[in-house]
This record gives structure tokens, sequence and C-alpha cells, in this order.
């Protein structure tokens, strides 16, 4: 790659990838590499899906693009489909490109109907790459520390006379974005009774609650969305990634409530691929068929299975501290004293034997977060090497 600009932060492995099948990636050389990262968690269908392809080249066919001024009806007919996985019937959608401006749409929604100066996000969200979300300066945001909240010894008993809550400035939040458990990719799940109590107490103050589903949603984690395991109705959620099973596409569903309060304001956002009806194409082709094969259902099912095989594999190392996940959103952490060196040689030997797992450059996680369809047998083939290498180590 030496005329492209590798300004991601990873390190760049395996250059000459020239196909992609399922869950399978394919170099020039014919190697194989199962994908276990579900390309950065933009495939829960696996790879070049037939279903979604024989959609998505239909539609370039006929129109891939519409201006400001005339729509297709294809944007109509996936906006249905996500106001009811989300839902939010009566609301209504807007379809951008990627995750972080789909967050920052509803944060900026948030900004100006609640009039507030200020949003409130737990303190290891990630949101997104740039503006107001990206940043998150103290003058329009409260970062809160809920670090106590895994020490609890009752955390199913948290109410809202905890300290945690203590130093939220309510007067001046005017909405909580909810990132419910990538944590900035470490995958931790912050307890359900606290983010009830956090939601209720936003809600009395007239603020309003963001569901940051870039990560989680489409059922990565055995729901449709992240915040389905707390039991709350966020008033907008934010997705991508997976919505286009590799295709950019993003969209954020709006309650009627939210609605009706912009159309009293004046609210303006436009950018040349908004409601653009190949993007919208592929979003309904990637529900139908989560629908249709049952896969959030599946989801759950192989998650529980996984991380129960995992985590009798890794206790039998003193150098793993715990495994953590939701349906296919799996993180295994090491020790802080063992440092970032075993997830590197991990995550190397794991590569050298042809699969793809996801570790973040200083961190000492790997994220196992396969496509919801996933072949059981590359499950049982994956953990086979997973024990072996650790046995190694």
């Amino acid at each position: 790659m030496e005329h492209v600009l590798w300004s991601i932060g990873h390190d760049l492995i395996i250059e000459n990838i020239v196909k992609a099948q399922g869950c399978y990636l394919y170099d020039s050389g014919g190697r194989r590499y199962v994908d276990f990262e579900s390309g950065v968690w933009c495939t829960p269908l696996g790879h070049s899906h037939p279903r979604v392809n024989r959609v998505v080249k239909a539609q370039v066919d006929h129109i891939s693009h519409t201006g400001y001024c005339y729509a297709h009806p294809a944007t109509e007919e996936a906006a249905k489909e996500i106001l009811e996985i989300t839902g939010l019937p009566g609301g209504k959608c807007v379809f951008l490109s990627s995750g972080s401006e789909a967050v920052e749409f509803g944060v900026q929604v948030l900004r100006k109907i609640s009039g507030k100066p200020r949003l409130l996000t737990l303190v290891d969200s990630f949101l997104g790459s740039y503006g107001s979300a990206g940043k998150k300066r103290g003058e329009e945001w409260h970062l809160l520390d809920w670090s106590l909240c895994s020490t609890c010894s009752r955390p199913d008993k948290c109410t809202p006379q905890c300290r945690v809550f203590g130093d939220i400035p309510c007067e001046e939040i005017g909405g909580f974005v909810f990132e419910p458990g990538n944590s900035s990719g470490q995958v931790r799940f912050p307890p359900v009774a606290f983010i009830k109590n956090l939601v209720h107490l936003i809600s009395k103050n007239n603020g309003f609650v963001q569901a940051n589903e870039i990560t989680t949603g489409m059922g990565r984690t055995g729901e449709w969305f992240g915040f389905q395991h707390y039991s709350i109705q966020p008033d907008i959620v934010s997705m991508g990634k997976g919505l286009g099973n590799g295709y950019p596409v993003s969209s954020i569903a709006m309650s009627p409530g939210i609605i009706d309060r912009l159309n009293e304001s004046s609210f303006y956002y436009s950018q040349s691929h908004i409601n653009d009806p190949l993007g919208c194409s592929a979003a309904r082709a990637v529900i139908q068929v989560l629908k249709e094969d049952n896969l959030v259902e599946r989801s759950k099912r192989l998650g529980e299975i996984l991380i129960k095989r995992l985590t009798e594999i890794c206790g039998n190392h003193d150098f793993i501290k715990e495994v953590r996940g939701r349906g296919l959103m799996i993180a295994i952490e090491f020790l802080p004293e063992h440092d970032t060196v075993p997830a590197a040689q991990i995550y190397r030997a794991m590569l050298n034997r042809g699969f793809i797992i996801a570790r973040r450059p200083g961190r000492n996680t790997l994220r196992v977060d396969p496509p919801l369809n996933v072949d059981e047998n590359d499950i049982e083939e994956f953990l086979y090497n997973f024990n072996q290498v650790l046995h190694g180590i």
C-alpha cells in the first residue's frame, strides 16, 4: 500500500485480500482466513451475502443516488422496517453513510430540542470519530464514571441515592447518549438497575435518551439492539456498521415526540448521500435476512455456547482476567500485570492459524465477533485452535 495513507491507528497485517464469502477471506495466494471479527463488526451476515448482493445489484441498475428534492420508494420501505425493530412506530428515520455521522446527527437533535448546554454519557463510551460526540468537551458533556458499579455488591438494588448519581448536574443535562455494551471496544455492560435509574433521572428532568447501537445493533448482542437488555425505550436510536452488511449506510430512528419537537423548530441537516436508495435497499435486505433466518435468536444461542466454552478454556490460565459478552459480542481480558503481551501473541498466533480476531493497539483485550450465521464447525475449529494457542503461551 505504497500510495495509501494508513492512518487508522492499526497495523496493516494482510494487504492482499482479494475475495470474501461468508465467514471467509482469501488472499491473492489463495490462503483462507476465518473472519471472527465480521469486518470490524460490519458484516453480521458474513461477507458477500447472496440475497443482499442481489438486492444491491438490482438497485444499482435502477437508481443508486437521489438528490435533495426527489426520492425513491426504497427509502420509505427501509424506514418502516427500522421503526418496527426499534420500537418507534409513528416516528421517522434519516439515512446517512456512517455510524459516527448517525450518532452526531442524534446529538445535534438533542441539543436542538432540549435547549440545555450539556449531554451525558458514560465515561468509557466511544460515540464517534468527529463532531461533538467525538470530542466530548467538558462544556458540552458530562462524562459519568460508573466504575463503582463494577465493584458494587448489590448492583440489582441500585438506587438514585447512590453517590454515582450525586454529581450529575441535572439542570444542565438535555439528554443521555447510551452506548449499551461497546465501551470503546472493551465490551463492558453497565448494570440494568443503574441504567434504568439513570434513564428515569434524565427523563424526570425533561431530558431525552439516545442509544448508540453502531456496534451493538442488528442482533450482535442476542437482541435486535443492546438497549433491549435494559427494558428501556430510547427516544432516538442511531445504527450503522451491520445495517448495510458491508455497504456504508447508517440510520437514525426518532420517536414521534422527537419529530414533533423538531417540527416546532428550524432543524436542517443535509449531505450528498442522505436517504440514498442504494443504502436503504441494502439495509432493508439485511433486516429481512435477519428476520427470515432467525439470526437474532441464533446469535443469543450461539453466544451462550461460545462464552461458556471460552470461559472454560480461559479458566485454565492465570494470565486471563475474564471472558464477558452478550450474544456474539465477546471480549477476553488479560490481567493488567501482563500488559498487552499475551493479547498480541495470541492475536498473531491465531492469525497464523488462519483466524482473524480483534485486537486494539495498547489494549490487553481480544474481541471475538463472528457473523451471526457463522458455521458451527468454524466455532469448533476456532475453539480448538484458541485452546492450543493458549497452551503455547
